[in-house]
C-alpha cells in the first residue's frame, strides 16, 4: 500500500542519512513544498542545514546560501 511503501521509503532515507552522518560527511536538506519535514530536519546535519522551500523561485536562494556556507567552510579550514 501506499503508507507502507511511504514508511520504507522514509525508514531507507533515515538509514542513509545516519551512514552519511557517520562517516563525518555534512548533509544539506531542501523540501520543496511537500515531503516528510521532521525526516528532513533530522537529516540535515544540523538545524541551519535544513531548508523548507514553498516555491520553486527560492531555490536559487538557497543554493546560493549553501553554495556561501561552504566556500566559507573552505576557508576556515
Amino acid at each position: 500500500t501506499r503508507v507502507t511503501s511511504q514508511w520504507a521509503i522514509d525508514t531507507r532515507t533515515q538509514l542513509a542519512c545516519d551512514n552519511i552522518k557517520a562517516a563525518n560527511i555534512k548533509i544539506y536538506a531542501i523540501r520543496v513544498i511537500d515531503g516528510n519535514a521532521t525526516l528532513l530536519k533530522n537529516c540535515a546535519t544540523n538545524p541551519t542545514m535544513y531548508y523548507d522551500v514553498q516555491n520553486a523561485s527560492q531555490l536559487s536562494a538557497v543554493f546560493s546560501a549553501i553554495a556561501q556556507n561552504l566556500a566559507n567552510l573552505r576557508l576556515a579550514k
